[in-house]
């Protein structure tokens, strides 16, 4: 076979590595209830999900308590040694002070031997207030149920403690509490599991300090053990945060792990049990399952190695190797490449060239799909809607997005015909190197992406004569990057794409010494393009809310009970058939979020009609005054159907607060001309003022949904219509406003 007929046969070879691993990111078929019982079972997992998941339960509600209740009773059915710790916590976030008392479920289970550290094994109970939570984390809390009963029948070593958090979704407050009333040395290692999303693999995409061993661990854990170390290095400078957050923080090591496909079911009504996709809560329990078997048998006293490099590939079998030897990898092959470069006498300007237009290729199609998703975000503004303005045909874009960089690559290789098959291959594996140096001195978890296609590329570089070996290089990208890229563009969304197509694309820029010599290079690019605008305008044009794809709205009633007036509220981005039957056609855009904090941001509003409801409750059970300063402590009783109350203070004259052991300074807490403390559930706050001027408190109690007289209003929300998620925007809420004068 000649060297032209060759290469689209390599071509193929390449492109089917790709699918393959594409593919292969899948999770594992659910067992049945008839799997032996020894071994984990998707469906007897499922029944606890069923009682899990029957309705939201968030912090401080009664089905909260009934969930919690569930949790402890069939822990203690398998054995298990059960506590319900309760904690108070004040912890700020998103521009307010959260109080609540968070109530853990404790499950220990004692070891056959125990090293003196137990294995920690963590996920949360609570669900948000806008879905029933099967995915997030009903499905993690079953899985571990069902794990329990699979460590009766086979214990292990250590002691392993099951611990169900409470209050993770309105800032991790059961874990604070937990470390706070137990602190973190005590044990080996934590293992956290949690949801994005309703499907997909259980990917483990955040670990501690010292993580070789329990890497070694994840690896032959489950049958699919996906993980790399580049989500780590992405996952750590972002502001996300899980349980597995506050662990670490107090110290602690272990691996954090969720399945985040389908996030269009994330923190809505479909996250239920008819969206749940077994395959994953059955990875869920493989995982934990497997770790606790492997790590309840390990020392866990033993100090912490070190970090490690890793990657799975077909998403069977991870590689692993420690920090160290990736350096030492690295330096050998940057130096083999070197050594090659000089012996082979390759002239170093065009070398640089090339990798200057590989650089400029990667640039193109990364802006390129960043610039086209702001014009189908202008053309299609109803995409504001959706949380991560995630599209739900998401394909037609991902094809899209792809294509895209694919024309950019034949581009590319056409504008490298003036240089030899040598200084083409030379200068994208010098692109690679010199990724390598920078990867492994700053963000040695992502070297892998670079280290082995690098390496497995020199052959082709020695032997110049014989051209085919250049296949090499892109035959192990293709192992690597498609999967790595389509969690990418799962994880981040679509507005972010072109993070994912960087990515795509410099694993696609190895490809360049094959492509070059192909004839016709710029019309296969233009033709590409044709099909990626194509794919992109189809998927464009498909979008929008009817049948299964439903518009998420929000409809907010305010009243103020001293002044005796109520107004409609929307934070969406326009009103639709049913928020405009409350805030009319010409609604005003104001920004409430000074008095009322949970309105993170502009809302509409409208006059609504004034409904009687009960108003907030907040008592003062002591006020002295003590030369300057005044203290004044306040009592909030909620009422009926009040979920959260948030009390603000001016922070004029305010000189501290303490919420039972936790003191508060003013000067470290959000917020600029007021503060606000958030309670879910009756509480108490402490707080001192200079004497003289009288203390204003605006209180404000939150109803989770509208009030029943919202119904003959508004009637029911139509069939192509969905409560907005949680976290995406302020939902159905309604809010009753007094203020305390003292």
């Amino acid at each position: 076979m000649t060297r032209s007929r060759a290469v689209p046969a390599l071509l193929a070879v390449v492109a089917a590595v790709g699918f393959v691993a594409v593919q292969a990111f899948r999770p594992p078929a659910p067992a049945g209830a008839d799997a032996p019982a020894d071994r984990f079972s998707a469906e007897r997992a499922f029944a606890h999900v069923e009682q899990i998941a029957r309705r939201p339960h968030p912090v401080g509600s009664a089905e909260n308590e009934r969930v919690r209740g569930y949790v402890a009773d069939q822990a203690r059915r398998f054995g298990a040694r059960v506590e319900l710790q309760d904690g108070r916590v004040a912890v700020p976030r998103k521009g307010v002070v959260r109080i609540a008392v968070a109530h853990n479920v404790v499950a220990r289970v004692p070891g056959t031997d125990p090293s003196g550290k137990a294995l920690l094994v963590v996920a949360h109970h609570d669900s948000v207030a806008t879905g029933p939570g099967a995915s997030d984390d009903g499905a993690a809390v079953a899985a571990m149920l069902e794990s329990l009963r699979v460590l009766g029948t086979r214990p292990v070593r250590n002691d392993v403690v099951f611990l169900f958090t409470d209050g993770e979704e309105m800032g991790l407050l059961g874990a604070e509490a937990f470390v706070r009333a137990n602190g973190v040395d005590r044990f080996g290692a934590v293992l956290n599991f949690e949801a994005r999303g309703s499907g997909g693999p259980v990917w483990m995409f955040q670990t501690g300090p010292g993580n070789a061993d329990l890497v070694t661990a994840f690896a032959g854990a489950s049958s699919r053990p996906i993980a790399n170390s580049l989500a780590y290095e992405v996952y750590r400078r972002m502001p996300n945060s899980s349980d597995f957050t506050v662990f670490r923080d107090a110290g602690a090591t272990g691996l954090d792990s969720a399945f985040i496909e389908h996030v269009e079911d994330y923190h809505s009504p479909y996250d239920d049990l008819a969206h749940l996709d077994r395959g994953s809560l059955q990875h869920h329990g493989e995982t934990i399952t497997g770790l606790v078997a492997a790590l309840g048998a390990a020392d866990l006293t033993a100090p912490r190695g070190s970090d490690a490099v890793y990657f799975d590939l077909f998403s069977r079998v991870l590689v692993h190797y420690p920090t160290w030897l990736g350096a030492v990898l690295a330096v050998l092959t940057v130096l083999g490449y070197v050594v090659v470069v000089v012996v082979r006498r390759l002239r170093v300007a065009p070398l640089l060239a090339v990798a200057g237009i590989a650089v400029g290729a990667v640039a193109v199609a990364a802006g390129a799909a960043f610039g086209v998703w702001a014009l189908i975000a202008w053309a299609r503004p109803g995409l504001a809607f959706l949380a991560l303005s995630e599209p739900p045909e998401r394909g037609w874009f991902v094809a899209g997005f792809l294509a895209l960089g694919l024309a950019t690559l034949f581009a590319a290789a056409r504008l490298l015909r003036r240089f030899s098959h040598a200084e083409v291959l030379g200068g994208v594996l010098g692109l690679a190197a010199v990724l390598l140096v920078a990867t492994t001195a700053f963000a040695p978890g992502v070297g892998f992406l670079f280290q082995w296609p690098l390496l497995l590329g020199l052959p082709a570089l020695w032997w110049t004569t014989r051209p085919l070996l250049a296949v090499l290089a892109p035959l192990t990208a293709a192992a690597l990057y498609p999967p790595l890229v389509g969690t990418l563009l799962v994880a981040l969304g679509m507005p972010l794409a072109a993070a994912g197509v960087l990515f795509a694309l410099l694993g696609g820029i190895l490809l360049a010494p094959l492509l070059k010599p192909l004839r016709g290079n710029l019309i296969t690019s233009g033709a590409i393009a044709l099909v990626a605008v194509a794919l992109l305008g189809v998927g464009t044009a498909r979008f929008s809310f009817d049948g299964a794809d439903r518009r998420p709205d929000s409809l907010i009633y305010l009243l103020d009970a001293e002044k005796g007036s109520a107004d409609w509220l929307s934070a969406d981005p326009a009103t639709d058939a049913w928020t405009g039957k409350a805030l009319g056609a010409n609604p005003d855009r104001v920004d409430l979020t000074a008095d009322y904090p949970v309105l993170d941001r502009p809302v509409l509003r409208a006059t609504a009609p004034v409904f009687t409801l009960p108003a907030p409750t907040v008592a003062v059970s002591s006020d002295t005054t003590a030369g300057a300063e005044r203290a004044v402590d306040f009592v909030v009783r909620p009422t009926g159907r009040t979920w959260r109350t948030q009390l603000t203070l001016p922070r004029a004259g305010l000189r501290g607060c303490q919420v039972g052991a936790d003191r508060l300074d003013p000067k470290s807490l959000p917020g600029k001309t007021s503060l606000t403390f958030e309670f879910y559930g009756p509480g108490e706050l402490s707080c001192r003022f200079d004497a003289g001027p009288p203390v204003t408190a605006t209180v404000v109690d939150h109803w989770i949904g509208l009030p029943d007289e919202a119904a003959a209003v508004l009637g029911p929300r139509p069939p192509d219509a969905m409560p907005v998620q949680s976290g995406n925007r302020p939902f159905d809420a309604t809010l009753v406003r007094t203020t305390l004068r003292r």
